[in-house]
């Protein structure tokens, strides 16, 4: 395995796809995604979601750069502040996993994620 991907696969381990997760998303996935049930989380949810986001297509932009150029000290730094930056998201994360409707919602946007960096 690379470095990069080791690195990738380390990132996404702290945003919470560790083996728990990654089932939780599994089956959130299966069970179907309804636009209608953002309206279902609570404000402070769905605020954080929304935060989250923004901090994704941010990271998905980083780490397209990154594939591009991988030298680019600039940018390593950009990546190096949202990983930090990630890391402030996990104790409300656990808490709003909690929340089934949340965990429906969040895996599909770390499958979002996911796609994009794939591409």
């Amino acid at each position: 395995m690379s470095e990069n991907q080791s690195s990738r696969r380390k990132f996404l381990q702290l945003l919470g796809l560790s083996a728990g997760a990654a089932i939780v998303s599994k089956n959130a996935i299966a069970s179907g995604f309804n636009p209608e049930d953002i309206r279902k989380l609570t404000s402070e949810q769905q605020e954080f979601m929304h935060h989250y986001e923004k901090w994704m297509d941010e990271f998905i932009h980083v780490i397209k750069a990154q594939k591009v150029n991988f030298d680019d000290v600039e940018n390593h730094q950009k990546m190096i502040a949202l990983t930090h930056q990630a890391e402030t998201f996990q104790p409300k994360l656990d808490k709003y996993m909690q929340d089934e409707t949340f965990a429906v919602i969040y895996a599909f946007a770390i499958e979002r994620m996911t796609k994009e960096i794939g591409d």
